[in-house]
């Protein structure tokens, strides 16, 4: 009997700490539920507002392949993702236009902007400007925060956190903050990794330039732990002198 007690009080003790680790659980009043993940969807990335430090791409359709290759050479920056690197001031620079504020400006108007200002020089410029480059901040309980820029336009929650190096051991996965600029102000929402949910949540596809922020757990699991472990080993104690009276 004291043989089997400690294994079964330790199993008991991990596997309730074990369970506050574990990702996309199903909670049991919607068992089943998500056999079909509904997943929430992106925005179209040609709304995104360009910021300092934007990477852009410009892409010029032109059937003069010297123009082409002149407008390529602008292309080149020192992040290592080709495209338009926004300066702080705002502005991206090109060759006849010169500099160009497009800051506070959606990739769709700043489009309209670039083509009229070529235009002054190009006859019907047919241009394509996109977003090369995400990037987010992410801080707190993570193996690796910072500033992280990856190539393309989209980024979820979760690529976020795997460029991240994933989730440190105390993390509070019930309580991930995304912090927004939407207009003049900053939005937070809140998202749970440890449930299902998270796939529906209108944070689940990140906007670029996004702050994310993982707050650590109130109480220590370790120190949790050694709190139930010598509760348990008290009992176990107890137990076993009761039974060793018996046998």
């Amino acid at each position: 009997m004291k043989k089997l007690i400690l294994p079964v009080v330790f199993a008991l003790l991990f596997s309730s700490c074990g369970k506050k680790l574990i990702y996309f659980q199903e909670h049991d009043g919607t068992k089943n539920k998500y056999n079909n993940i509904e997943v929430a969807q992106p925005e179209d990335t040609r709304l995104h507002v360009i910021e300092a430090g934007d990477i852009l791409g410009l892409k010029i359709n032109t059937t003069s392949k010297e123009l082409s290759d002149e407008f390529k050479s602008y292309l080149n920056n020192a992040t290592g993702i080709p495209g338009l690197l926004v300066q702080e001031n705002g502005t991206i620079f090109l060759p006849y236009t010169g500099s160009i504020k497009i800051s506070g400006k959606s990739i769709k108007l700043a489009q309209t902007i670039i083509a009229t200002e070529l235009s002054k020089y190009i006859v019907n410029p047919d241009i394509e400007l996109t977003l090369n480059s995400f990037r987010i901040t992410i801080l707190g309980e993570v193996k690796m925060p910072g500033i992280k820029n990856s190539p393309g336009d989209r980024m979820t929650i979760l690529d976020a956190l795997s460029l991240s190096g994933d989730l440190a051991i105390d993390a509070r996965r019930t309580n991930i903050k995304v912090i927004r600029q939407i207009g003049e102000k900053k939005v937070t929402n809140i998202m749970d990794i440890s449930s299902l949910d998270i796939f529906r949540s209108e944070t689940y596809y990140l906007k670029s330039n996004d702050i994310v922020y993982i707050e650590t757990l109130p109480k220590k699991i370790v120190r949790d732990n050694i709190a139930y472990l010598t509760l348990f080993l008290s009992i176990v104690n107890v137990l076993a002198i009761t039974l060793n009276r018996f046998y």
